[in-house]
């Protein structure tokens, strides 16, 4: 379960912050005035990546698929 969790960790990561990036490249800069206020989706997205970094996770996989090594149980997973 853990594997699958930290799996779907990265890909919500790498999704959700492709999309934000996205959104930018397509409105600009007044993507970030108040009144439209995409900035802050990119900005939680962000945050939430920092919280659990995305390096563990591959980490984690990597060693499940190449060793069947199950991550260790921790605060974020």
């Amino acid at each position: 379960m853990a594997e699958w969790v930290a799996s779907v960790k990265v890909v919500t990561t790498d999704v959700g912050l492709r999309v934000t990036s996205g959104v930018f490249e397509v409105t600009g800069a007044r993507a970030t005035s108040l009144k439209v206020g995409l900035d802050r989706f990119w900005r939680d997205i962000r945050t939430h990546t920092l919280h659990d970094p995305v390096a563990y996770k591959n980490r984690e996989l990597g060693r499940f698929v190449l060793h069947r090594e199950y991550p260790a149980p921790t605060w974020y997973t």
